[in-house]
């Protein structure tokens, strides 16, 4: 298949939107769609926090759309809509193996008859010095049919990235990829920081 590393090389079929990523803790991101305006999301995690924002527009002060929380052992939760609001529920975005980091899964409710489906963010390409590898969002009963695709344009940090998504998805199910290819960007961000704080204190403890 097409690697989704090229801009214009894509799986999906018919329309699609572009969405762009820049920074590091805090992520810019642009949306750019046939037939609407570009809009802007910000994401915010702050220091020692295992939480992340996410608000429309260009700054922390644009309404909250959505959070996530990362966990270093477990599955790393998504909350549509703004948890201090009450009654919102977090979902699980499940590892598929504790071997590897190739494919993570969540349920979500879509469609007319608001019917529970599983969806999957599965890896696709290995990208050397790129925490993550390049990502393809599936229906687990429609395997075939590439939803959204994920590529890493960052090196170490993963501090650039695009997501590419499927037209005519729906603005919720839009914003769930958006908070769940978030928190898989952030766990990669979160394992190269620990592997590289790992290196550096074996190689501190081994030249006492």
């Amino acid at each position: 298949m097409p690697s989704p590393s090229s801009k214009y090389d894509t799986s999906i079929v018919g329309p699609l939107k572009l969405l762009t990523f820049f920074g590091n803790k805090s992520l810019d991101i642009s949306e750019n769609g046939p037939g609407k305006a570009r809009a802007s999301y910000y994401a915010k995690k702050p220091t020692f926090s295992s939480c992340v924002t996410l608000h429309a527009g260009t700054t922390k002060a644009g309404p909250v759309m959505g959070a996530i929380e990362l966990h270093n052992w477990g599955s790393d939760e998504v909350c549509m809509g703004n948890p201090r609001a009450g009654n919102k529920s977090w979902t699980q975005v499940t590892r598929g193996s504790i071997w590897t980091h190739s494919e993570y899964s969540f349920p979500f409710r879509c469609g007319p008859d608001q019917e529970e489906m599983t969806f999957i963010w599965r890896r696709v390409q290995t990208r050397t010095f790129r925490p993550m590898g390049d990502m393809e969002l599936v229906a687990a009963a429609r395997p075939d049919e590439v939803l959204a695709e994920y590529a890493s344009s960052g090196m170490m940090s993963a501090s650039q990235a695009v997501v590419k998504v499927r037209g005519e998805l729906g603005q919720e199910l839009d914003t769930m990829v958006l908070l769940t290819i978030l928190s898989l960007h952030y766990s990669a961000q979160r394992r190269t920081r620990n592997a590289a704080a790992g290196a550096g204190g074996g190689a501190a403890g081994g030249g006492c």
